[in-house]
C-alpha cells in the first residue's frame, strides 16, 4: 500500500501545487460548483423542457440522489478519511476538513454521465451521454486542483458513480422505468 500512499502525495502536489495559476482557479471554481449534488440535480429539470427527454428527468434524479446521499456520504462515514486540504503545504481553496474518500461531486457527476448515457443511447441525443463525461472529469479534476481531495478519492468516486447507475439500469426496471424504452428519437 507504499505504492498508493506515494502515487496520491505525488499526483497531489503535482497537480494542486504544480499546475496552480490563478487564471486556472475560476474555471475549477466553476466545475466543482457545477458538481455540487443539488447543482447537479436541479440541471436535471432541463430535460423537462422537451417532450423527448422528460423520460429522462427521473432516472437522473434517482442517480444523483442515490450516488451522493447513499454511496458516496455513507462511505466517508464508514471509511472516515482525512482530506489532503489539512496539510500545511496544500493549497487549499475551499475550507472542507472533513471526510475525503469518494469525492461525492465526482461520484455524483459519474452517476449522471453515466445515467445520461444510458439513458441516450439509443437517440439523437447520444452526444451529451459522452461528452457529460469530458464534464465529469473536469469536475474530478477540479476537486485535487482546489486541493480538497486526493486522487484516489477522484477515482474511487468515478467508480462508485458509474456503478451506481449500472446498478439502477439493472434494478429501475424492476420498478416499471424502462431505461431503455422506445424513445421518440431514434438515432440514425
Amino acid at each position: 500500500m507504499e505504492w498508493l500512499y506515494e502515487f496520491d502525495q505525488n499526483a497531489f502536489h503535482a497537480i494542486n501545487i504544480g499546475l496552480h495559476r490563478s487564471w486556472l482557479d475560476p474555471i475549477f471554481a466553476f466545475f466543482s460548483t457545477f458538481g455540487l449534488g443539488g447543482v447537479i440535480g436541479a440541471s436535471c429539470l432541463l430535460f423537462l423542457l422537451h417532450k423527448s427527454t422528460r423520460r429522462f428527468c427521473l432516472p437522473m434524479i434517482l442517480a444523483d440522489a442515490i450516488s451522493g446521499w447513499g454511496v458516496s456520504d455513507l462511505l466517508k462515514e464508514l471509511i472516515g478519511r482525512d482530506r489532503p486540504s489539512n496539510l500545511k503545504t496544500a493549497i487549499a481553496m475551499e475550507d472542507v476538513h472533513t471526510r475525503s474518500f469518494p469525492s461525492g461531486h465526482t461520484t455524483t457527476a459519474f452517476a449522471m454521465a453515466t445515467m445520461l448515457l444510458i439513458l441516450t443511447w439509443n437517440t439523437k441525443y447520444r452526444h451529451l451521454g459522452w461528452s457529460s463525461y469530458a464534464v465529469a472529469s473536469l469536475i474530478g479534476f477540479s476537486r485535487i486542483y482546489r486541493g480538497v481531495h486526493w486522487p484516489t478519492d477522484v477515482i474511487g468516486g468515478v467508480f462508485c458513480g458509474i456503478g451506481t447507475s449500472c446498478l439502477l439500469y439493472f434494478v429501475l426496471p424492476g420498478f416499471g422505468l424502462d431505461l431503455l424504452g422506445q424513445p421518440e428519437d431514434k438515432a440514425g
